[in-house]
């Protein structure tokens, strides 16, 4: 006679009971790396968005026209902290030859002897299109707060002319032109010449991080997003540092999803004089 096999009903019971404890603990396993996973893709995500605004903003600085920088409230106004950095990128550079030179025959046009500009596509290369008629000259960039802008003047005079005719070049020298009014009244010791027709400006507002331009003078557009998820922000002027109008600090709170990074980064300009 056979015997017949199965499960009692306690029995069975306890297998759905222990199944449904081993469950329980695989789902709180899984949720676990789940947003271990999430949380760590959501920082990376976090931390690329601030190195490429911070390295577009390093880039820009870096080249940007000696004395032109300001840290800027939201209205404009120069401060030593604020949440706005504008300032001017360098269009070309060279080396003058000679400086407020009389043009033949006016009294009222000065001229500028200087090695013509080298091409921005390959250095090797002189370009006899770099300045051009409207462009801002600026010799011994020295920035003054009572000024305002280098437009206004620096810390021993006029420093800013504009161009008003741009000549051929000759032998490797280009002269460029601009009205007696606008006489330059530094001399560089390395003889150095820049020439701008731009103006960007760095806003932290809000959450978001904005890049604006416009030309020189211009009131500045709204401006294309560099960043977000931005708790706090912040430009400053290290007025202790050696070259305190060549090096800024700048400090960003980012937040998103609970987390919080912050980041202390410097920006320092080139060719400060």
């Amino acid at each position: 006679m056979r015997t017949a096999s199965g499960f009692t009903l306690i029995e069975l019971v306890m297998v759905i009971l222990l199944l449904g404890i081993m469950a329980t603990f695989a789902s709180q396993f899984i949720g676990i790396g789940t947003q271990i996973y999430g949380d760590a893709s959501s920082r990376e995500q976090l931390m690329s968005d601030a190195r490429l605004a911070m390295e577009r903003l390093n880039r820009e600085v870096r080249d940007a026209l000696p004395g032109s920088e300001r840290i800027e409230t939201l209205d404009g106004s120069w401060d030593d902290s604020g949440p706005c950095l504008r300032f001017w990128p360098i269009s070309t550079s060279s080396r003058y030859l000679a400086l407020n030179r009389a043009q033949s025959g006016s009294i009222s046009t000065l001229e500028l002897v200087m090695a013509t500009p080298s091409s921005a596509a390959n250095p090797l290369n002189q370009d006899a299109n770099a300045v051009k008629v409207g462009d801002l000259m600026v010799v011994f960039p020295m920035p003054t707060s009572a000024a305002g802008s280098l437009v206004n003047g620096c810390e021993y005079g006029r420093c800013v002319a504009r161009v008003t005719e741009v000549l051929a070049p000759v032998s490797g020298a280009q002269t460029v032109r601009y009205t007696s009014g606008e006489t330059l009244a530094g001399i560089s010791l390395g003889s150095r010449v820049y020439f701008a027709n731009q103006q960007v400006r760095y806003c932290v507002e809000g959450s978001t991080m904005t890049r604006s331009s416009a030309a020189i003078g211009a009131p500045v557009a709204a401006g294309v997003l560099m960043a977000e998820s931005l708790r706090a922000g912040n430009f400053y002027r290290e007025v202790s540092a050696f070259n305190a109008e060549g090096e800024f600090g700048l400090r960003l709170v980012f937040e998103r999803k609970g987390e919080v990074v912050t980041f202390n980064h410097k920006l320092g300009v080139l060719n400060v004089p």
